[in-house]
């Protein structure tokens, strides 16, 4: 017995020192086994005696050193023992351990169940500061089940508990699950004021772990409404705390998140130094999944950087080990960027092979964000493998996805809305109790007041009149406030009611514009089957000459659907977010004269000449490769609707507070109808050009979209049989 609880000792003694626990594991089992025969070989005897709750105590305590699974199946046949001896304290230390370890392997429901049972054994000795500490742990299994109503009310409770004992420690870490709650939920500014506010009683206590994950939090917060700047500055302070507390798994998790500031801002180098940090870091801590997700993040990092062999060594080092610890929604994601790389390198066929694995996992595991990914990447490979049918299958997929991922979305942005107003509600119902006791309250007093008119008369009326009076005016400030409330709820219902209009409309442009596209997509299809089916079959029966022009008009019938699902698949990624603008100076001249080296031969073929008129040293703030679209498209446009022999002007001017181009032509122009057309996703507007070439109706779109990414304005004027004059401003450089 001696030896047994010598061992423990020494086991105790080395927690947190993975080498250890190793090299003594079976020593571990072999004392459990020891005390087990013992502890099970006394319970059941007349008297419990102080030897058995001692046993029991060391037992709990050499459990904590084996797995959680473990731990949970120990753990309960014990509990049974410390609940028939009546041993409070034991109880208390084993349920402790059961939520802990039910916690950790995902088991929220059974942590919580335990966590209620150590909070009534916490009740009934009238220890509130114990008490408000299981509320908060209750809180955090509640936030991990996505219950944040619920969470949020247990932080609650734990806060009055904490304030009214003047815990400050308790006080900082409920601000902060309260903090965590109203910033999932979108409201960033009260968010912001919690945080600091537990940081100022962190810091007064000098509770440095807790300053550590607050920092944390601001940082994520500033991450999220994108001021990096203040992101970065949080990140590296709590980078600073956890390096001085030695949290090895926290140094990486912070210090991959600074990496992602600068992958997010494309500095890639930057990003590439962090995540090596952290790779350095994480092989301390032995942690397999920890490892597997640094190398995941430097393989995406050289990726983007275009190092795509570099990014195929990591993203399969983190392959190997999410499949060893089959995380399968890490796999998906490997996958995905494995996918992506091969289509970076132009291996198609590997490109198709990856997708295709990660795909089976997604839908097998429903992760849905990533299927619609798959269908969207999927479709990019099949096109570049002109397996054209199957591209126009998974782009369909991926726009039904899509479109069930924003269903789902507005429902819920609607039910938190409607959580949201029920809370308000509710909170009224409360003041409008606390209104009637008050009321109550004054009654009371006021008949005690008429009693002692009676006695005193001149003094009671003087005393009644005044309270009276009194009373007159913090009712009517009530109802004040009461109006104020209901005209707040008003105006949320309002919001509310002009939000789901706004979906609404939304939608109804979308469904034109796809029904537009569809309609567009089938004529030139039809125009290719037929054109094929006729060459196929009257073949022996055609000359040379006719099977060629039969050859040309199937070329012109496959080269707009592919400029169509081109346009298509560009305008998608813009309106998902895929298309982020890189601002930076740019020589407008430059940018024209390398768009016109693009479509010199298309205006030679029609002897259209294209005059610039402009400074060369004239600059804009834009994304060059946006604008560079934008004028491939209105170029493209004018050479188009340009008579052969015409001209197109390219005009350039300086305004206070922006620069603005003109491209001009003198082709067949546009009529003030159809002008009311261009730049509409639901309108249709598409013409032959003068030579009968053919246009996507998704350019102008695109120019629109592009133009207004980069804080500018597209109009246009026109005249039948005169040209048209297109416009468009872009910002000017922040130093002029």
């Amino acid at each position: 017995m001696k030896g047994c609880t010598t061992i423990f000792l020494l086991i105790v003694i080395s927690v947190g020192l993975k080498a250890q626990y190793d090299s003594c594991s079976s020593q571990i089992y072999s004392c459990v086994d020891s005390i087990e025969k013992e502890v099970y070989n006394t319970f059941g005897r007349d008297k419990v005696s102080s030897e058995l709750i001692k046993n029991c105590h060391i037992l709990t305590n050499l459990y904590k050193g084996l797995s959680y699974e473990n731990q949970i199946e120990y753990g309960k046949r014990l509990l049974i023992i410390a609940t028939n001896i009546d041993a409070d304290s034991l109880q208390k230390e084993i349920l402790e351990m059961l939520a802990m370890a039910s916690f950790k392997v995902s088991d929220f429901e059974s942590s919580i169940d335990y966590y209620y049972r150590i909070f009534i054994l916490h009740s009934l000795k009238k220890d509130e500061i114990n008490s408000a500490n299981t509320l908060l742990s209750i809180g955090h299994n509640y936030y991990q089940l996505s219950k944040y109503i619920k969470a949020k009310d247990y932080y609650e409770r734990a806060l009055l508990i904490f304030k009214k004992n003047q815990y400050f420690i308790g006080i900082a870490r409920a601000l902060k699950g309260i903090a965590v709650i109203v910033g999932h939920w979108g409201d960033y500014d009260k968010a912001l004021t919690l945080n600091q506010e537990a940081l100022s009683f962190c810091k007064e206590i000098g509770d440095k772990e807790s300053m550590a994950s607050i920092y944390f939090n601001l940082g994520s917060i500033y991450q999220e409404l994108g001021d990096f700047t203040n992101a970065r500055d949080n990140f590296q302070m709590s980078l600073e705390l956890y390096q001085e507390l030695g949290d090895i798994n926290s140094i990486v998790n912070t210090t991959c998140h600074i990496g992602e500031i600068f992958l997010v801002n494309s500095l890639h180098d930057q990003a590439l130094e962090y995540y090596f940090k952290a790779e350095l870091i994480g092989k301390k801590s032995n942690d397999a999944k920890l490892e597997a997700q640094v190398a995941y993040n430097i393989g995406k990092a050289y990726n983007l950087k275009g190092d795509y062999m570099k990014a195929l060594d990591y993203q399969r080092k983190a392959l190997k080990s999410f499949k060893d610890l089959d995380n399968k929604k890490s796999l998906v994601e490997t996958y995905a960027e494995l996918g992506q790389i091969y289509y970076n390198l132009e291996h198609y066929d590997k490109s198709l092979y990856y997708l295709n694995m990660g795909h089976q996992i997604a839908l097998e595991i429903n992760y849905k964000y990533f299927l619609i990914t798959y269908s969207k990447k999927l479709a990019d490979v099949y096109a570049q493998l002109e397996n054209y049918k199957e591209a126009y299958a998974c782009f369909n997929e991926y726009i039904n996805g899509r479109d069930h991922i924003s269903h789902e979305e507005r429902k819920l942005k609607t039910e938190e809305l409607q959580t949201k107003y029920f809370l308000t509600v509710k909170q009224k119902e409360v003041e409008e109790l606390k209104h009637n006791e008050q009321l109550n309250k004054a009654q009371i007093k006021t008949q005690k007041l008429i009693m002692l008119f009676i006695i005193f008369i001149l003094f009671g009326s003087l005393a009644l009149s005044i309270i009276l009076r009194l009373r007159y005016l913090q009712n009517r400030k009530l109802n004040v406030q009461l109006c104020i409330q209901n005209k707040e709820i008003e105006n949320q219902q309002h919001e509310v009611e002009k939000l789901n209009s706004n979906l609404q409309d939304a939608n109804a442009s979308k469904d034109k514009f796809f029904s537009i596209i569809a309609h567009d997509l089938k004529n030139p299809f039809n125009s290719l089957l037929g054109l094929t089916d006729l060459l196929i079959e009257d073949y022996e029966k055609m000359d040379e000459k006719e099977r060629k022009e039969f050859i040309v008009q199937i070329k012109s019938s496959g080269d707009r659907i592919y400029s169509l699902l081109q346009n298509l698949l560009l305008w998608g990624r813009n309106q998902l977010g895929k298309i982020k603008a890189v601002k930076e100076n740019i020589k407008i001249s430059v940018l024209i004269n390398e768009v016109i080296s693009i479509t010199d031969q298309n205006a030679a073929n029609k002897n259209i000449k294209i005059n610039i008129n402009m400074d060369d040293d004239i600059v804009v703030f834009a994304d060059k490769n946006m604008i560079s679209t934008v004028l491939l498209n209105l170029i493209s446009n004018a050479i188009k609707f340009t008579h052969i022999n015409g001209e197109i002007e390219i005009k350039c001017k300086c305004n206070e507070n922006n620069i603005e181009l003109m491209v001009a032509d003198t082709g067949v122009g546009i009529s003030k109808e159809n002008q009311k057309k261009l730049f509409k996703v639901d309108q249709k507007f598409q013409t032959e050009g003068t030579n009968k070439e053919k246009g996507t109706g998704l350019g102008l779109i695109l120019c629109k979209d592009f133009i207004e990414k980069n804080s500018g304005k597209i109009w246009v004027e026109s005249e039948v049989g005169a040209g048209s004059w297109f416009y468009f401003s872009l910002p000017k450089p922040a130093q002029q």
